[in-house]
């Protein structure tokens, strides 16, 4: 069982996660609406707003997935498949985030010096990179999984643990 005291340390993490992601989505606002209204470097602005609101948009995601994961599921990760589940989500996260920025640092690269199109490219390669590496986490985890019985009718991504099983009638399944 989780102690009280690390519920509340991460309900803060994951309330100064979310601030944060709350407070970077305001200075892009802020930005584009100050580039549109002076009209130097819009565009720019623009994309640099998008690329702020990634970035909150992936802090906010860890926030969240910190407090599901910590605070409301309350349990430990015990099994391969809850380990590999949890793994999977945050990897999901940061790939997303590299592919977007990424993108919108080829858009900006491609428009003022497309010679310094190189940094981006390879973000993008790694975001590429880490997720062909996820799946063969996952091709390979899910050989360990499947060899370990599950217990109590947990399924391999360890949702099943946290919904109770439904019949076609919408009602608990007879255990």
């Amino acid at each position: 069982m989780m102690s009280v005291f690390s519920r509340l340390l991460y309900s803060g993490i994951a309330g100064a996660l979310l601030l944060a992601s709350v407070l970077l989505m305001g200075v892009a606002i802020s930005r584009a609406f100050t580039g549109f209204r002076t009209g130097e470097g819009a565009l720019d602005a623009m994309l640099d707003g998008i690329g702020l609101v990634i970035i909150a948009v992936a802090v906010a995601d860890v926030g969240k997935f910190l407090f599901e994961e910590e605070v409301i599921a309350d349990r430990e990760l015990r099994r391969p498949a809850e380990a590999r589940g949890s793994l999977t989500k945050f990897m999901t996260i940061i790939i997303v985030a590299l592919s977007l920025e990424s993108l919108v640092l080829i858009t900006k690269a491609s428009r003022e010096k497309p010679a310094e199109i190189l940094f981006p490219a390879l973000l993008m390669l790694v975001a590429v990179a880490a997720l062909v590496g996820l799946g063969l986490f996952q091709k390979l985890s899910h050989r360990v999984t499947a060899a370990i019985p599950d217990e109590a009718g947990d399924h391999e991504d360890g949702a099943e643990a946290r919904r109770p099983s439904r019949s076609a009638k919408g009602t608990p399944k007879n255990r």
